[in-house]
Formats: structure tokens, C-alpha cells, sequence
């Protein structure tokens, strides 16, 4: 999972969010977002208003982060969209990734499955 700490801020016009309201994709490159959970010690968040955060990027496993890892800078303005909506924008930094012990595991059963197929041909 990629990790990341930094700053988000709302800015569509009239609109406030309730922290369970909040599953927003963050925009890498035009057309690439990934779905990060957005951790703080706020229930609310309010259009306007600046929050310090922690992001966990779920979805960010071995294969998709080798290939996100060259787009990724010390310092990232992404743009904070839920579908083609554009919300605000987080400033991420200090980006960590950690690779999942169970993807690990599972790609060391495909690989041993496909050697076993591969020596029974």
C-alpha cells in the first residue's frame, strides 16, 4: 500500500464533507487516479479550509506501484476528483510504500504453479 502525509483542501463551491462521506480518487497524471483513504483528527471537512492528513492509497500494490513509482515526486499537487468531479486538491509528501505480506505470498504460489505447468510440458 502507498502511504502518504500532506495537506488537502476543498474548494467546489457550497460543499462540506463528513468524513465517512469521503472515498475520493486523487489524480497522478490525466486519466490515472487512485482511491486513497483520508485519515486526520477532523470529522468534518469544510470548502476553504486547509487539513494536515494521512492518505493510504489501498489500491497500490506491487504492480501498480512499479508503475506509479517514476511519476511519483518529493512534492505532489494531485487533484481530489470523485468520478469526473473535481473537489479540491491535496499537497502529498513523504510518500512510503509497503509492500503486502499476502501479495508477496501469492505471487510466489503463481510463480511455483506456473514452473510446475511450464516442467510438466
Amino acid at each position: 500500500m502507498l502511504k502518504a502525509k500532506g495537506e488537502i483542501i476543498f474548494t467546489l463551491e457550497g460543499k462540506n464533507y463528513t468524513a465517512d462521506q469521503l472515498r475520493p480518487a486523487f489524480m497522478f497524471t490525466e486519466g490515472l487516479l487512485f482511491t486513497g483513504g483520508i485519515k486526520s483528527d477532523v470529522d468534518m471537512y469544510y470548502q476553504g479550509q486547509t487539513y494536515n492528513v494521512d492518505v493510504d492509497f489501498y489500491t497500490v500494490e506491487d504492480e501498480a506501484y512499479s508503475m506509479l513509482k517514476p511519476l511519483i515526486k518529493d512534492v505532489m499537487e494531485l487533484a481530489i476528483c470523485s468520478g469526473k468531479r473535481i473537489l479540491g486538491k491535496a499537497i502529498l509528501k513523504d510518500f512510503i510504500y509497503e509492500s503486502s505480506p499476502h501479495i508477496a505470498e501469492e505471487l510466489a504460489v503463481a510463480e511455483a504453479d506456473s514452473k510446475y505447468i511450464n516442467d510438466s510440458l
